[in-house]
């Protein structure tokens, strides 16, 4: 693997929501888990690139408008200064800076805000998308149409494989399909530590421990094969897991890592 590293990375909250333990991986008490659903903007030669792009803001007017039931059952803490075009422009750039995005997958907790980039080239795991327009039928709660409707024209690229994105070992595309067709992670080579973001290949520590699936997820072996992957790739390529909806990797990382 080659050495080049990033400039500077931010996560970025988003919503916080709360839903029980059992809800997130197989055996898991009810005991309520807050979230928050974070963002990662990477700085890179060729520019920005976007990991991930939240809930979207219209949740924050009408959440069971724009959500439906599921918003019902899911207490969501969000503010307008939370949201991901305001922390762009605090992090010091405009929307249109940000030239690629790699979506992790599209549930509504992570593509809410696509249609934000209308100028950049948007990356997602192979199956993802035709699975996002029509997924099976007890999954479609945790789609949102309206999130994917306005980048239909938009540039996509589809990937079924592992991808050094930039060919110089700084960001590299990770597919780690199960939790949903085409859910990916990414390996973050920063100035100091190499990290894998995960998306939602894994939810919480607990459940990386137990090598366990989730409930929703749509293919319950690929997702703890993925799963058991990112461990192996995390101890021999000397890489830490950042669980992106886990509270104590949340509280553990630093927001702004350069």
């Amino acid at each position: 693997m080659t050495t080049a590293k990033i400039g500077r990375m931010w996560a970025f909250p988003g919503a916080r929501l709360t839903m029980p333990r059992s809800f997130l991986m197989q055996g898991g008490d009810n005991t309520p888990v807050t979230s928050v659903t974070p963002s990662f903007l990477i700085e890179h030669p060729k520019g920005l690139l976007l990991f991930d792009t939240g809930c979207n803001s219209k949740i924050l007017d009408d959440p069971v408008g724009y959500w439906g039931p599921l918003a019902e059952h899911v207490p969501i803490q969000w503010n307008r200064d939370e949201t991901l075009d305001r922390q762009i422009v605090r992090a010091g750039y405009k929307l249109d800076d940000v030239k690629y995005v790699v979506l992790s997958h599209a549930h509504l907790d992570h593509a809410g805000g696509l249609a934000l980039f209308p100028k950049a080239k948007f990356i997602v795991g192979a199956g993802e998308l035709r699975y996002a327009y029509w997924p099976d039928p007890d999954r479609r709660g945790a789609f949102i149409l309206e999130d994917y409707l306005p980048t239909r024209n938009f540039q996509w690229v589809e990937l079924d494989r592992d991808l050094d994105l930039f060919g110089d070992g700084s960001v590299q595309f990770l597919f780690t399909p199960g939790h949903t067709p085409g859910e990916s992670s990414l390996m973050v080579n920063l100035p100091n530590r190499r990290i894998i973001l995960t998306g939602d290949t894994v939810h919480l520590r607990a459940q990386l421990a137990a090598e366990v699936t989730m409930p929703l997820s749509v293919d319950p072996i690929s997702s703890v094969i993925s799963l058991k992957r990112l461990k192996a790739m995390s101890e021999l390529w000397d890489a830490r897991i950042w669980i992106s909806h886990d509270p104590e990797d949340w509280a553990e990382y630093p927001h702004v890592v350069d």
